[in-house]
């Protein structure tokens, strides 16, 4: 079997966590499939932000910390899953020992 797509794979990870900045989601995301540079990152960002959209996860807090960039100053934002969000993953399997 292949790996799970990127929303399933964010959101379980955001799942077994009672938080994550959206740089430690990067991070993890980018080592297990393998991809790295800006395309990915910012792909993973704009998915994060397509989450929260859709109402799946909701937004914390945000905050500036050049020291989690990198040196530049970019806003951090934090997440963590919500009700909906564990609902919609158990309807779609995304859940492990769910179908």
């Amino acid at each position: 079997m292949g790996k799970i797509h990127l929303k399933g794979r964010i959101l379980q990870l955001l799942e077994r966590a009672e938080s994550l900045w959206d740089h430690e989601i990067r991070d993890v995301i980018l080592r297990e499939y393998g991809l790295s540079g800006p395309y990915w990152a910012g792909t993973i960002r704009m998915t994060l932000t397509d989450l929260h959209a859709g109402g799946l996860i909701h937004h914390i807090e945000s905050q500036i910390d050049p020291s989690s960039t990198a040196g530049a100053e970019k806003l951090l934002n934090r997440y963590r899953l919500n009700s909906f969000g564990r609902e919609r993953m158990r309807q779609t399997g995304l859940l492990e020992g769910t179908a």
